[in-house]
């Protein structure tokens, strides 16, 4: 009965028989296109921030792009490098400094030279000022998989975020987190179907990343077939109407924008929100 359906629909789903597979499945789609606020919408706001936090929220952007790090007692915070020397008044790496010395810090952004003192966040109080507002794409630079899994079932968010990790590192998510979907980036040499998908057969996740220019529509389409979407990076100074046209050309089920209310915007203007 299912097969027929699918072919009344005029549909073809061909997933690809691997040993062990079983998705994950996403957070639950509000939106057609799914729109990723890249650090959170920091238009008006210091990167990764409460603040930019809240602006992702005001836009009605899916996802919330966030960089998680560990300090060296344990806890996980939110920074994109592995020092604090770029967005903090202060100096070292986050791995040899307390949370209370990380949290003594305050943010810097030379963007916003009269905004109050503010620290940078944790991943517990993201996770409390989003509970049932917002879903979280994890970037997992130095972290501990059960950890992150441990604290979204105390903040009940474990159907609100999916996982993006790097080389052979899906492997301990998989096997350690096996409810939350995984996200990567195909290497580069892979540009047709069937180099992707013999890529993907030794990797099998979830969604694909990578820049949105690495990809072109029959990828992004053999990808669908095997139940796999594919949501690319297109932050940059120079987004555009044009920009976001072009990749909506070659098929994407979502992006990853510096502009995300400019882009739901957009994509409410074609009918595509």
């Amino acid at each position: 009965m299912k097969e027929l359906l699918i072919m009344a629909l005029g549909l073809t789903l061909i997933t690809p028989q691997i040993e062990g597979w079983k998705p994950a499945p996403y957070p639950k789609k509000r939106h057609k296109f799914v729109v990723i606020a890249h650090r959170g919408d920091h238009t008006q706001a210091p990167e990764n921030t409460l603040e930019a936090l809240h602006n992702t929220i005001a836009d009605g952007a899916d996802y919330m792009e966030v960089d998680l790090r560990t300090t060296k007692d344990g806890h996980i915070v939110i920074m994109h490098d592995s020092t604090v020397d770029r967005m903090t008044d202060g100096k070292g790496k986050i791995a040899e400094m307390t949370l209370e010395e990380f949290r003594a810090l305050h943010i810097v952004d030379s963007r916003f030279p009269n905004r109050p003192p503010e620290p940078p966040p944790t991943f517990e109080e993201i996770l409390q000022a989003a509970r049932g507002k917002l879903y979280f794409y994890l970037d997992c630079k130095e972290v501990d998989p059960k950890q992150v899994w441990g604290l979204l079932k105390k903040h009940k968010m474990e159907r609100a975020a999916l996982v993006y990790t790097y080389g052979d590192d899906w492997k301990r998510w998989r096997e350690e987190c096996p409810r939350l979907p995984i996200m990567v980036s195909p290497p580069n040499g892979e540009k047709t179907p069937e180099a992707l998908e013999a890529w993907w057969k030794t990797q099998p996740v979830e969604l694909l990343d990578g820049g949105a220019n690495g990809y072109t529509r029959a990828m992004v389409e053999a990808a669908k077939r095997w139940g796999v979407e594919t949501w690319p990076d297109i932050q940059n100074p120079g987004e555009s109407p044009e920009q976001w046209g072009k990749a909506l050309e070659l098929g994407f089920q979502g992006l990853q924008s510096d502009h995300p209310a400019q882009l739901i915007a957009y994509l409410k203007s074609i009918g595509r929100w």
